[in-house]
């Protein structure tokens, strides 16, 4: 059971020839026909064939062993589209098919197999053993992992725009010449070899605003000032547990300086008397009921499998629905095409193939369903524990697919009553996918701030801003909704949260992004509304 894959090199012009001939003569299948360089995967009888289109002056002579029964063998021995070969090197039937590519039939039981662990070799070498230094604290190694993730995915930019407003005590490493650099840039190197790189992150200017606020939801920046570290680095650890998987598992050294991953359910055990937040990845409770109809635990194995799908390739799908355990459990029956729940599993493969780089090519199927069961064994006890394995990815996968962000983002669904038989779900808009009420309304009477003491004739406002310790609610004195210019209430805003005017941007219920020469009554501000404020980096500013 081998299951490595193979290539062949065939003319663009005669692919789709080839793909229709191969699923006639072996009853082939496609697997991914997704790839960027119009290449295509089937299974060929027990085997998967990457059939990539190539230079038409290329000279096309290929090779794959194709391991088979001893009927279907005799099936395209009698094919007389193949022209058998005499041959006395290889065990097995050789066939030539009409484009000129040999095929060496194999019976299955004589297939070789290799050893259970894959060559170390091929795994990804990188250089962070030879920068991790002897000493570091857990919060310090938790900033600049989160950050080399963030940078690796979202690119210089993000580096760019998280120098203009952290401060330097905290985020040292980003300057060439500190002492952390070196480690800073190993991790962003680990992630890189795993994520793929944010096609969004250059084509809008609030976009890079919206991601920093995802990261410092995710750092708790305060909270690691005042000390209150250990819970703060498990968050950390909790978003990144997929991710640091594949990285341990994947890139050559990095388990020599970092530990596995620990599941979320043994964190908390750890914390006395405390939890971790519920992570971005869950569904409100009126998602699974009201679009996909599939239920909370169908979805979390769903998005794993998506996980290792989108990471060592959708063959895996195929051969999970061979495995008898898979076949008698009815939570897997997403993996059936006529299943209601197999769109769902489709778009979310779609979208975390999106952040994930494919390494299908280091493994042999095997071994990657030995790593999924041994993972879902780990996992299954605990749901929230799967949702957090696919945290970072999800996360990524919901600022970068809108379509994915409006089916599966984690925020209240607006749903008209059941008994109006034209109920629809009326989507958020696509700004900031990662706001948790609860948790918010909680910030909101913790911090809650006033601006100078109020006149007579004087007006409060409340706005919702971005801070290095998430969202928050403060309330502003202002002396009129006529007289106060939007440009004035944001000089009183970077006051308490001291970002750059220019980087802020205020939005309204009514019309969107505030006027800034304009009053608020201008802006038609109305009387009890709590205004937006986000982050706003120009992809040109420098």
């Amino acid at each position: 059971m081998g299951r490595e894959i193979q290539f062949l090199l065939l003319q663009p012009a005669k692919v789709p020839e080839a793909l229709k001939f191969y699923e006639e003569a072996f009853q082939a299948k496609v697997v991914d026909d997704d790839y960027e360089n119009r290449s295509v995967q089937m299974k060929m009888l027990n085997s998967y064939v990457i059939i990539r289109p190539w230079d038409p002056n290329s000279t096309i002579d290929g090779l794959l062993k194709l391991s088979a029964d001893l009927n279907s063998i005799r099936r395209i021995r009698q094919d007389k589209r193949f022209v058998e070969i005499d041959q006395t090197n290889y065990e097995g039937v050789m066939m030539k098919d009409p484009f000129g590519v040999s095929f060496l039939l194999i019976e299955k039981k004589k297939m070789t197999s290799f050893g259970d662990d894959p060559d170390p070799c091929w795994r990804m070498c990188n250089s962070i053993a030879f920068a991790f230094p002897s000493s570091i604290s857990p919060s310090e190694l938790c900033t600049i992992k989160l950050t080399g993730l963030f940078v690796a995915w979202y690119g210089m930019a993000f580096r760019s725009a998280l120098m203009k407003i952290a401060p330097t005590d905290q985020f040292g490493f980003l300057k060439a010449n500190h002492s952390r650099s070196s480690l800073f840039l190993g991790f962003v190197s680990v992630y890189y070899s795993i994520l793929g790189c944010s096609k969004h992150v250059d084509r809008s200017n609030h976009f890079m605003g919206k991601t920093l606020e995802l990261f410092f939801h995710i750092l708790q920046l305060e909270k690691l000032k005042m000390g209150v570290c250990r819970r703060s680095v498990m968050e950390v650890d909790a978003f990144t547990g997929g991710v640091d998987y594949f990285a341990y598992e994947d890139v050559f050294g990095y388990s020599e300086v970092m530990p596995k991953p620990e599941r979320r359910s043994v964190m908390i055990a750890q914390l006395e008397e405390q939890t971790l937040r519920t992570p971005l990845s869950v569904p409100f409770p009126s998602w699974c009921s009201t679009i996909s109809f599939v239920s909370p635990e169908v979805l979390g194995i769903i998005k794993l499998t998506a996980l290792f799908a989108a990471r060592y390739g959708k063959r895996i799908s195929w051969e999970l629905m061979e495995e008898e355990v898979v076949k008698k459990n009815p939570l897997f029956s997403f993996l059936d095409p006529s299943d209601y729940g197999f769109p769902c599993y489709h778009m979310v493969v779609k979208a975390y193939s999106k952040v994930l780089k494919k390494n299908e090519l280091v493994y042999r199927m095997d071994f990657v369903l030995q790593r999924y069961f041994k993972c879902l064994d780990e996992l299954k006890d605990n749901l929230e524990d799967v949702y957090s394995f696919v945290e970072c990815v999800d996360s990524f996968a919901q600022l970068e697919d809108e379509d994915f962000y409006h089916k599966m983002g984690n925020r209240e669904a607006y749903v008209t009553p059941l008994d109006d038989r034209t109920a629809m779900i009326h989507q958020q808009t696509h700004v900031y996918p990662f706001h948790d009420p609860t948790s918010l309304a909680l910030r909101r009477r913790e911090h809650l701030y006033h601006i100078s003491s109020a006149k007579k004739g004087s007006s409060n406002i409340e706005v919702c801003v971005p801070t290095m310790d998430g969202r928050v609610i403060i309330e502003i004195t202002v002396d009129s909704f006529f007289g106060e210019k939007v440009a004035s209430l944001k000089e009183k805003i970077v006051r308490l949260i001291r970002i750059p005017s220019k980087n802020l941007k205020l939005r309204g219920k009514s019309v969107g992004v505030l006027r800034e020469d304009k009053s608020l009554a201008e802006n038609k501000v109305e009387s009890g509304e709590i205004l937006t404020a986000t982050w706003r980096f120009p992809r040109w500013e420098e």
